[in-house]
């Protein structure tokens, strides 16, 4: 039911069927209350409304509401022919300690008047509950959620709850997810984003989406403000409802990107308000209360749909990051939980993509924790450590990443058994990864200074003071062979890239073009991100060192593979946990034979959520006539 299109991170661009058609996400569900209309259904899908939410409690108290419901069905009774997410009374029993009906009742309800997306009876969770309290609610919505055998065409939303206890909502993630559940929505956080506590959310999001399958949509309930929906998605979060846009307009409010403002507090009209050049803001002041509240929502929608539009160009540019770094300036609320994430950095590496199509943006002493660069420190760090002191850093005044060496230097290096690092924004990292990401792809504020001295036993002179070994070191052969190590995990590079290899390079950029052995081509290094692509003949080799960066496809699938078709999802049998997204990848059929090579759409931990798409896109399969 839901497939992954584009990727950046936890983030995700995808697409969610449903009986009444597909959502494309990250999308938001506008909250109708079925009794008070403050926009048309028309004036909303003009600003891009796919789906809706209402409460199906609401509509089974109220009489006239249930009987056209279960006459004309739910989607008669809105005049949408869209998805339709029904709430089940939650909140109302929250509030008002019980409601009138219970949980297989309240489910059936919504299935009976053709919910598309119906949600059980869960049991909401404030932030200042203990611990055991919310323990308690998360076991007991989970115990509802078996209540629930036979759905039908409504797809059950599972509510993750937990409160603000990381291995509570991790808990309930997993539980919610093994389930009957098909849609994950995170409860009980209105009360945090209503106090500007996005730090907490943060905690929140993460364990949730972390601990939950990634193949299930994850909801945030209430949580549609234009100002936390970047970070959120960052995070994971695939869906939002709110009924923001008419509660702030009812206030005269508007809602902006970065926050809201009073009506009278402010001149002029964004360009991309649907109220521009249709009212000034005098004008809009002035009309009737009710027909200026309906011209507020329809701007605030605006607000909600525009940002909306923003994040997913974001998500397929792979810019998220930086977009969200730059947002969290604009609150300090935002900043401290910007902070917040890079704490969770050493989680979040092995979820991050290879490489990205944009540049990394190096701001100043937190890049340091963005996942990306955590994964380069991590690799330099084990290299140094396993050198035990045959290590020199070059002069920061001497190194120019990128640039052809001179002969003094090309000299040393070749003579000398010692590996050279340079100091990339006060990291240790190899001068073969010189134009492997994110080291050459950079663009940076350049305030951040490298204050940090080499630890013993690292010499940090120049490369004339080296010793002489017996062998000559050929820099291109090591580049090659260090990129694969970075590139796939190994521990050295040469059983990949024999002495008998043949690297070719540009004259005019050094950059290496190709690795080739005995005439053949093993693989050839990307442009843009500089890792390795594949030939078969290097997926051969590459095969033969390790049983890792491997998916295993049915019967059914591989004569298509071996072809050079793409891989889809459910046609895999098994996929390597430690795939990253974005590497290449080994497709073998069920007895492990070799049938293509290709590029990993998700990292290997995700390879068996989805069951619609494409999970490797293949670039050669072995059958010599495809």
């Amino acid at each position: 039911m839901f497939e992954p299109l584009s990727r950046d991170g936890l983030a995700k661009t995808a697409v969610f069927y449903t009986a009444h058609g597909k959502i494309n996400t990250p999308n938001i569900l506008p909250v109708i209350n079925p009794n008070i209309r403050t926009l048309k259904i028309s004036e909303m899908k003009r600003l891009g409304m796919e789906a809706l939410i209402t409460n199906s409690y609401i509509i089974r108290r109220t009489e006239k509401l249930r009987e056209i419901a279960e006459s004309s069905g739910l989607h008669g009774l809105i005049g949408f022919d869209g998805p339709i997410m029904t709430d089940s009374g939650t909140f109302q029993s929250h509030v008002y300690s019980e409601i009138e009906y219970d949980n297989i009742s309240t489910f059936e309800f919504q299935k009976r008047i053709g919910s598309d997306i119906g949600t059980i009876l869960d049991i909401f969770t404030e932030p200042n509950f203990t611990w055991n309290k919310a323990k308690e609610a998360v076991l007991e919505t989970r115990r509802r959620l078996d209540e629930i055998t036979d759905p039908g065409k409504t797809i059950v939303a599972g509510p993750i709850q937990g409160s603000i206890y990381s291995d509570l909502r991790s808990m309930s993630a997993e539980l919610m997810s093994s389930g009957i559940s098909g849609y994950l929505p995170v409860g009980g956080v209105v009360p945090l984003l209503e106090n500007y506590r996005y730090d907490m959310l943060v905690d929140v999001i993460i364990n949730s989406r972390l601990h939950s399958d990634p193949g299930k949509p994850l909801h945030l309930f209430g949580g549609g403000h234009p100002m936390f929906m970047g970070m959120s998605v960052l995070l994971g979060i695939d869906m939002f409802d709110s009924a923001s846009y008419v509660k702030y307009a009812r206030d005269d409010r508007i809602l902006l990107s970065d926050g809201s403002r009073d009506l009278n507090r402010i001149s002029l009209l964004p360009w991309w308000s649907p109220l521009y050049g249709k009212f000034t803001v005098k004008e809009i002041q002035d009309l009737p209360k009710e027909e200026r509240t309906r011209n507020l929502a329809l701007h605030n929608l605006g607000a909600i749909f525009n940002e909306l539009n923003e994040i997913r160009e974001r998500i397929h540019e792979q810019t998220l990051w930086q977009y969200v770094e730059g947002r969290s300036r604009s609150h300090p609320a935002l900043y401290r939980a910007y902070r917040r994430i890079l704490e969770y950095g050493e989680m979040l590496e092995p979820l991050e993509d290879l490489s990205k199509k944009s540049p990394f943006f190096f701001f100043d002493e937190l890049s340091r924790n963005h996942p990306a660069v955590i994964r380069l420190r991590k690799f330099s760090d084990g290299m140094i450590s396993s050198l035990k002191g045959k290590v020199k850093f070059l002069d920061q005044g001497d190194w120019h990443p990128g640039r052809q060496h001179s002969a003094e230097f090309m000299a040393n290096y070749s003579r000398s058994d010692t590996a050279y690092f340079h100091r990339w924004h006060d990291i240790p990292v190899p001068v073969e990864l010189e134009e492997t990401f994110p080291v050459e792809q950079l663009v940076t504020t350049g305030v951040f200074e490298d204050n940090t001295e080499p630890d013993d036993p690292v010499d940090s002179g120049s490369p004339m003071d080296d010793a002489l070994s017996g062998d000559m070191k050929d820099l291109y052969l090591e580049k090659a062979r260090m990129i694969f190590r970075y590139q796939f995990g190994f521990n050295d590079g040469s059983a990949m890239f024999p002495d008998q290899c043949e690297v070719t390079h540009s004259r005019k950029t050094g950059r290496i073009r190709g690795v080739f052995l005995d005439g053949s081509l093993l693989g050839t290094v990307r442009a843009h991100d500089g890792f390795f692509t594949l030939s078969i003949k290097g997926a051969e080799r590459l095969m033969n060192l390790t049983d890792r960066h491997r998916i295993s496809v049915s019967e059914e699938s591989a004569e298509f593979n071996r072809k050079g078709f793409n891989v889809f999802f459910k046609f895999i049998l098994s996929a390597d946990p430690g795939i990253v997204a974005g590497n290449e990848v080994l497709v073998t059929d069920h007895s492990g034979e070799l049938l293509a090579v290709g590029r990993a759409n998700v990292p290997g931990r995700e390879m068996m959520s989805y069951r619609r798409g494409v999970a490797v896109r293949v670039r050669a399969g072995t059958d010599p006539s495809s």
